[in-house]
């Protein structure tokens, strides 16, 4: 399985700012890390990632501490968003409407309020090609489920906040951070990958452009060369001369076309730079879930920044889902998106 280029380009970046070496290929990353980094990342001091020895994959342990290490020193803003109202009832309507439950049943048995806990994270994209264009994506998830929140990285203004000072951190948010930095970063790629489709397109463009100019002078140049055959000034050395030249401008094209695609080759480095998390007082919304003979109770969660039930996450890909597939495994209810159903 192939390591995502964004992801060794992460990589990469958390060695050489932990001190180490890394050099980076089309497929793979090659380091040279300091013990104690080495340690951290419970990697050896000489390693591969990629290409076919160590994948990196999302979800994969390797990614998870490197996004540990990377987060550890990002600037970190912890604060309480103060809501002026949480539902009191009518969460059945939106079961169906906000997340829908497929082929199984789903009834509201209880509510209770609750305080959770949001993050957005904030990641600088760099793409390099002939131009350089850079930038900043956002993504906003819950910390506990990993779940991507839709436009949480804007709601949250539109309400007052406060900001806590070093030090007066309440104990709300969770340590382990994996499963959600994970998932941002996957969401961070997928927006930058529609924030970068206009400079992409256009070093497209200027690649095709420039490969049919390289074909057409060749093949002008050829014409001219094969015309210059019937001269009768040339001697013997010079015609076989020129038909050995003839004969090399295949070469010498292929050559040209491959420089040209180093050329306009796009490499996206993905990292994250700041990340702000908060505090919000939610609704805890209890349901039972019927799905053949089987019933299984979860809660969900009612947001007072966005005004509706916060998506699930798929049990088996972890991806954040509205659209719910029950299935039966071991004798109880998993909850899946349509891909893995």
């Amino acid at each position: 399985m192939d390591s995502v280029p964004e992801l060794l380009s992460f990589a990469a970046h958390v060695f050489e700012k932990h001190g180490g070496m890394a050099e980076q290929d089309d497929n793979h990353v090659m380091a040279l890390l300091p013990p104690g980094l080495a340690q951290t990342l419970d990697l050896p001091e000489e390693v591969q990632l990629g290409g076919g020895a160590m994948p990196l994959l999302y979800g994969s342990p390797v990614l998870d501490r490197l996004i540990r290490v990377a987060t550890e020193e990002i600037p970190l803003v912890f604060g309480r968003i103060e809501v002026p109202y949480l539902k009191k009832a009518g969460f059945e309507q939106l079961i169906g409407q906000d997340i829908v439950f497929t082929n199984g049943q789903a009834r509201v048995t209880s509510r209770a309020e609750a305080r959770a806990s949001y993050m957005v994270l904030t990641c600088r994209y760099v793409a390099l090609s002939d131009e350089r264009k850079e930038g900043l994506v956002e993504a906003g998830m819950h910390e506990s489920t990993g779940a991507i929140i839709e436009d949480l990285e804007t709601l949250w203004s539109e309400f007052s906040s406060e900001i806590y000072t070093p030090g007066k951190v309440p104990p709300h948010f969770p340590v382990h951070l994996e499963k959600a930095i994970s998932n941002a970063m996957q969401k961070a790629r997928v927006l930058t990958e529609e924030k970068l489709t206009d400079f992409i397109n256009s070093m497209r463009r200027r690649l095709r452009r420039d490969v049919k100019n390289t074909r057409e002078y060749y093949e002008a140049l050829r014409k001219e060369m094969e015309s210059s055959l019937s001269r009768h000034n040339l001697s013997e050395a010079q015609h076989q001369e020129r038909i050995a030249k003839i004969k090399d401008l295949p070469r010498e094209m292929a050559q040209k076309i491959e420089d040209l695609q180093q050329k306009y080759k796009i490499q996206v480095r993905l990292k994250p730079c700041a990340a702000l998390r908060f505090l919000v007082d939610v609704v805890y919304v209890m349901v039972e879930i019927r799905f053949r003979k089987y019933t299984r109770t979860i809660h969900l969660i009612w947001n007072p920044l966005s005004r509706r039930l916060d998506p699930l996450v798929c049990e088996q890909c972890h991806k954040t889902t509205r659209s719910v597939h029950p299935s039966i495994e071991d004798s109880r209810i998993r909850l899946l998106c349509h891909s893995c159903a």
